[in-house]
């Protein structure tokens, strides 16, 4: 499998650059490297504990949300930008791409 390496900027703005494989989730990557406190739900889309922000490159390349991420990032009142890092799956053209942890509010 592909490396995939990311600039991830964490709650406390530092900046890290992680590796992981394409075909693993972003959320369970980020937990294993950075913040253990994301996802909480296990990836259920039901706590919005693993919201990013994405650069609009890598934003771009994605697939629209699900009607469950949506309904997620409305409740959140999230940013067109944001998505839950528990719902993609990374693949290697998001090698490269940064991303933001949102702080927990």
């Amino acid at each position: 499998m592909a490396d995939v390496n990311l600039r991830i900027t964490d709650r406390a703005g530092e900046v890290r650059t992680i590796s992981a494989h394409a075909g693993d989730v972003l959320m369970q990557v980020l937990r294993d490297q950075i913040d253990l406190t994301l996802g909480t739900c296990g990836g259920a889309i039901s706590c919005g504990t693993c919201l990013v922000r994405l650069s609009p490159g890598w934003l771009g390349m994605l697939p629209a949300p699900s009607v469950d991420e949506a309904e997620m990032l409305e409740a959140l009142s999230a940013g067109a930008d944001c998505r839950l890092s528990c719902q993609l799956v990374l693949g290697s053209a998001a090698d490269g791409q940064q991303a933001t942890l949102v702080a927990a509010e």
